[in-house]
């Protein structure tokens, strides 16, 4: 099986370029608050008392307590019984139901999704880039008992990631370096003491082989594989991961043995 190296397209200036100016004319600035409440919520803080969200918004806490009141008037937030504590709501999930349902790509690709998690066993995932995070959008999980998580809404900082490095690695070299140096000291400090151009180089051979690999060690290391997949017009649309523990599969059978089988995945993906 061929592991040639797919070779997205950059894409157009206007789809990558990012929307700093805002029309104050239009913007709601309460939508914005709002917002900012929900997105307080993530895996590691499910549920949030009103001081706790105030920390995390800086709104204020009179004004924490009107949005939460109103959020959970309609039906967003859930009350904890027995606690001053709130959680998102299960309405959430039709509004994420519908954007998922309407990804065209994601339906188009499941099956092919399916079909890799079978034949390795691993964690399988479809990713795509948000600003400068990526976020899971689709998952099938390994079908081993000790594995890799990565639930569907995980996000992650884009640069450090197998992922993220598959998604941006078509940008220009001043592209790439622009966002090297605008990352925050928490995202640097992953890359270790490596300079601006030591990082660029990630990108830089993810661009030339195709692929990114990236090993971590979290009590049990792990290796994940990330494989570009582009659309007809050669566009990067998302990437195509695999997941998995050294402990199964180290850096050099990744390589030998599944990296073949995703970057297969994604050409058919293509092909489809």
């Amino acid at each position: 099986m061929s592991t040639t190296p797919l070779t997205p397209t950059a894409a157009p200036a206007n789809d990558i370029a990012r929307e700093d100016d805002v029309d104050e004319r239009l913007f709601v600035a309460s939508v914005e608050k709002a917002m900012r409440v929900l997105e307080s919520f993530d895996r590691d803080n499910q549920a949030l008392s009103i001081l706790e969200l105030n920390e995390r918004t800086g709104l204020g806490r009179s004004a924490t307590q009107r949005f939460v009141y109103t959020l959970h008037r309609l039906g967003y937030l859930q009350r904890l019984a027995g606690a001053k504590s709130y959680r998102l709501s299960a309405r959430l999930v039709g509004l994420a139901g519908a954007m998922l349902g309407a990804n065209a790509p994601l339906q188009h690709a499941w099956p092919h999704l399916v079909e890799l998690a079978r034949e390795t066993g691993e964690s399988v995932s479809w990713v795509e880039l948000d600003g400068d995070e990526i976020i899971v959008l689709g998952n099938i999980p390994s079908v081993h008992p000790v594995s890799v998580n990565l639930p569907v809404g995980s996000r992650f900082a884009a640069l450090p990631a197998s992922s993220g490095q598959a998604l941006l690695a078509h940008l220009p070299d001043e592209a790439l370096r622009a966002r090297i140096a605008a990352m925050p000291a928490s995202v640097r400090a992953r890359f270790g003491d490596r300079d601006d151009d030591e990082i660029l180089s990630f990108f830089i051979k993810a661009r030339a082989q195709g692929y990114s690999m990236t090993e971590k060690n979290l009590g049990q290391g792990s290796v994940s594989i990330s494989v570009p997949v582009v659309d007809a017009r050669g566009q990067t649309i998302a990437a195509l991961n695999l997941s998995t523990l050294a402990a199964r599969h180290d850096a050099d059978a990744v390589s030998t043995r599944l990296l073949p089988l995703v970057t297969q995945a994604a050409r058919d993906l293509i092909a489809a």
